[in-house]
């Protein structure tokens, strides 16, 4: 894959943190600390962009309880998916033998699910991997939703069967058992929101105030056609005509026009054989949505503001109340709010993201098309 081996760092857990089984250690109520992963080395492999960010972030703590003492080896990797759409973990494996690693960790942000139910993360007692998915941590407090699933990862996996696990204290979670030998996973309470949670997890994962830069051009065509909003006065007398609902309403109507234009013309639309069923593509669909409408309005704001900015400095209130009967600040703002809309689906139509390679990064489903072996001639 051409975005594997992106960098790698080993950290050893000593040299971050006082020792962790003294008093300066951190604990939560959710286990006793041992020494059974005194002596492991954990090998810990991320997906590239915000969740390798979110791990250094967490190795960097002073407090790395979690980790038990154990030496640890981060690496970025892109982790591949096999054909069936599940994770290939035979290239995991074959990562953690070369690190010659006892415990192996995959932290990734592909959204995991079993059934109707998130999997937080799973379990592989007889290979001691264990799997977190990032989105379904949430949208908020995420080093702490992370640190606190990693602590019940290597709780458990010191470990060497399931049973075991359970006897002596290394599942803090609701755990389900899951077809195959040796794998559990963990999942939120029965009734907790878990897909309303995972789905929002996810369009924090398409980080949708950085996709701000990557529709620079769409802002250019949008604010180009809004401007002439300043200088047509009947755009001016039907800016203060129009109660201030219907002006709601068009600006409404604007974005979701734009909204819609990128996820047609880019094939940003996931269906249900491409993301592993209806339930999986109601939930990467409402996230593509939800990620847009934030970028797109965010845009909006922007237009208006430069357009409400550029009137104040280029008419005259004289000159206004001469010509709509009043120039007050309101009827600026109208205009602005008016032109903004304008701008926007004029702007929309025949617009597009700055490059191709923006487009993969975008929503879930184009990112995890990226992990797919491909022959040369799709690279």
């Amino acid at each position: 894959m051409s975005e594997q081996n992106q960098g790698q760092e080993s950290v050893t857990d000593g040299e971050h943190s006082p020792d962790v089984h003294g008093e300066d250690a951190v604990q939560d109520g959710e286990g006793k600390w041992s020494d059974d992963a005194e002596h492991l080395t954990i090998a810990i492999y991320s997906d590239p962009g915000r969740t390798s960010m979110w791990v250094r972030r967490l190795l960097k703590e002073e407090a790395e309880g979690w980790s038990r003492g154990a030496d640890i080896i981060l690496k970025q990797e892109l982790i591949p998916l096999r054909p069936d759409e599940t994770l290939d973990l035979d290239a995991v494996q074959k990562w953690a033998q070369e690190d010659e690693a006892d415990i192996t960790l995959v932290i990734t942000e592909i959204p995991r699910m079993a059934g109707r139910s998130p999997k937080r993360a799973e379990l592989h007692f007889a290979d001691r991997l264990g799997i977190v998915s990032l989105p379904t941590l949430g949208p908020v407090f995420m080093r702490r939703c992370l640190r606190r699933e990693l602590r019940r990862c290597v709780d458990a996996l010191v470990y060497d069967s399931v049973d075991e696990a359970r006897q002596k204290g290394g599942f803090t979670s609701r755990v389900e058992d899951q077809e195959g030998h040796e794998t559990v996973y963990t999942t939120p309470s029965r009734f907790f929101p878990a897909r309303l949670w995972t789905t929002l997890g996810m369009v924090v994962a398409n980080e949708p105030l950085w996709s701000l830069r990557k529709l620079s051009g769409v802002f250019s065509a949008a604010a180009a056609t809004g401007a002439f909003g300043i200088f047509f006065t009947t755009i001016w007398e039907m800016a203060t005509f129009l109660p201030a609902w219907r002006l709601a309403a068009i600006s409404v109507i604007a974005i979701t026009i734009m909204v819609l234009w990128l996820i047609l013309a880019n094939r940003l639309w996931d269906r249900p054989k491409e993301v592993g069923g209806r339930r999986e593509a109601f939930m990467y669909n409402a996230s593509t949505l939800a990620s847009l409408t934030v970028s797109v309005g965010l845009v909006y704001i922007g237009l208006f503001c430069t357009i409400i900015g550029m009137g104040l400095m280029l008419i005259s209130p004289d000159f206004m109340s001469q010509t709509v009967g009043e120039g007050e600040f309101y009827n600026y703002v109208e205009i602005a709010w008016l032109s903004a809309s304008m701008g926007t689906v004029a702007g929309a139509i025949g617009s597009n993201f700055d490059d191709d390679a923006d487009l993969k990064k975008l929503t879930q489903g184009s990112r995890e098309f990226q992990r797919y072996p491909r022959d040369s001639e799709q690279r």
